[in-house]
Formats: structure tokens, C-alpha cells, sequence
């Protein structure tokens, strides 16, 4: 699905694709993902059942390439993930897995290679996703995201200076953007986004609460040298322009994508002679951070 790309300001420009099929970008990865996946063999409708760890959108992407092919879901969810986004996922035809076993402190990954490993006793064929380490996902990232975004801003604008705000939880969105720009000749300089405390690339994380960026692992598909510079976001720098953003466009836009706009709208302030772009990955709803900080 092609998603909307808005000129917001001068030289400021956003993709959302809050607005693509299963509420974000992650869908993208996940379709080629399975569909690569059936091509190979690795998956055969109505038999193999798709199995992932992720905090949701992923997750939400996986229940709606698997429905369009008749293969059914199991996913283990972080407890700290959004409560909303883990009941969706559920209601929505995914099957949640090792609930009690993150209760008593196991990791997802823990889930997942318990239940691969006792597979044949649940008499299941699965396949793992694996989104952190399977480039089928940044290959689609390539072939669906990049190739769009260079599509719209060709036709948006003949600027061929950019400055594209990211950040990352597998890297394959960012990278893949990156790619399919740098291929059609335009000169990128790349911003990289992470919650205050963090910095992904020398694997320090902190608690935050911006879900999809600084997960917790280096991003497996980031390519480091080609990252220009680096910028760290308060919660409260968060919250603001998500406030912001809802009162001049009425969208509420989520923690990831508050987060690089907040520095996408300073960027493109103090570097008028430059396209600025960065992505809207989700909408807002589904985290309770607006209404629970005072």
C-alpha cells in the first residue's frame, strides 16, 4: 500500500505510514518476509505457523501477510510492551505464547527457542521470522519504502540535497530508505535518532519509553559509518511535539515518530538550503505516555 508523503514545512517533508495496512511500516518487512519464505519452501500454507518475538507492530504486520496467506501467528510479547498493542494482537488472530514464562522473567527469545525446540511436541512446523537477522525484511524495506520515497520526493521536489531523520530497532527501515535514495543519485547525509541515555551503536541502553527505537540490541542491519550524526530525545521533547503535531495537523503520531520529528523540525530550521525527511512509522493511540505524564 502507497502511503501519503506531506511537505510540512519549506524543506520538511514526512512519510506516513501510520496510514500503511497493520498501522505502521513494519508490515512492509513482514509481507516480503513471508512471501520470500513461501517462494523458498520454508513456508507451506495451512501447514507451518509463523513464529516471531516483537513488541507489535511487527506483530501486527505478521497477522496481516499470514491472514492474506492462510498461515496462522504465534508471538511472544515483551510484558513492557504496550497492554493495548499486546490485546490487539491477540484479538486480531495471533496467538500470544509463554505469557506465564515472561512472568517469571524469561525474554521472548527464551520463548521463542523453548517453542522451537519442543516443536515436534506440540506437533507444530514453524517458521521463524526472525526480523533482527532475516534481510528479507530490508530487502523489502528496499522494494517497498525506499523505492516510494524516491518516487514522491522526485516528484515533490527536484532538491537532490537531504537530510534523512531516522532511528532504528532493526535498522532494516532506516538502511532500506537509505539504499533506494543513495541508488537514485540523491546526497544523504543521515541523522540518527535514540531516547535520552541511549547509544545503540556502543550497545548502552537505559529503560524509555519509545517503542521500536533502541530495543534493547545493536540494529543487526545498521551500517555505522554511513550514520553523520547522532541526536538524543527527552521524553518530555517527545511529548511536546507530539502535542504539537496533533494541534497543526490533528494527527496523533507515535513515541518513535514524535521523537524524530521533534529534531527533523530543528534540522530543517537551521539548514534551509537542504530537503529534511523522516518517516511516521504509527499513530499515537496506542501508548498511554501522553496521558500518564504529568
Amino acid at each position: 500500500m502507497k502511503t501519503p508523503m506531506v511537505q510540512l514545512d519549506n524543506n520538511l517533508f514526512v512519510k506516513f505510514d501510520m496510514f500503511n495496512e497493520g498501522g505502521s511500516h513494519k508490515t512492509r518487512a513482514a509481507r516480503h518476509i513471508v512471501s520470500e519464505a513461501i517462494k523458498r519452501g520454508d513456508i507451506t500454507p495451512g501447514i507451518t505457523t509463523v513464529i516471531e518475538k516483537t513488541g507489535g507492530n511487527f506483530g501486527f504486520g505478521l497477522i496481516k501477510a499470514c491472514k492474506e496467506l492462510g498461515v496462522d501467528v504465534e508471538l511472544a510479547v515483551g510484558l513492557g510492551f504496550s497492554i493495548a498493542k499486546r490485546k490487539y494482537l491477540e484479538s486480531l488472530g495471533a496467538k500470544l505464547i509463554g505469557i506465564d514464562e515472561l512472568k517469571r522473567g524469561k525474554t521472548p527469545k527464551e520463548v521463542i527457542e523453548r517453542q522451537l525446540a519442543e516443536a515436534s511436541a506440540y506437533g507444530k512446523q514453524y517458521f521463524y521470522t526472525d526480523q533482527f537477522n532475516n534481510s528479507d525484511g530490508l530487502d523489502g524495506h528496499v522494494v517497498t519504502t525506499g523505492a516510494e520515497v524516491v518516487q514522491q520526493l522526485s516528484q515533490l521536489t527536484s532538491r537532490k540535497d537531504i537530510i534523512f531523520v531516522s532511528c532504528a530497532g532493526t535498522g532494516a527501515c532506516l538502511m532500506g530508505v537509505l539504499q533506494s535514495l543513495e541508488s537514485n543519485d540523491f546526497n544523504v547525509t543521515t541523522y540518527f535518532i535514540e531516547p535520552e541515555g541511549c547509544d545503540s551503536e556502543n550497545g548502552l541502553f537505559v529503560d524509555h519509553r519509545f517503542e521500536g527505537m533502541s530495543v534493547g540490541v545493536t540494529p543487526p542491519f545498521i551500517d555505522w559509518s554511513v550514520i553523520d550524526r547522532k541526536f538524543n530525545v527527552s521524553l518530555v521533547e517527545m511529548l511536546a511535539t507530539q502535542k504539537m503535531f496533533f494541534s497543526t495537523s490533528g494527527h496523533l503520531i507515535g513515541n518513535t515518530s514524535a521523537a524524530c520529528l521533534h529534531i527533523a523540525k530543528l534540522v530543517s530550521k537551521n539548514t534551509p538550503d537542504k530537503i529534511v525527511f523522516s518517516m511516521i512509522y504509527d499513530h499515537g493511540l496506542w501508548y498511554d505516555d501522553l496521558i500518564n505524564t504529568p
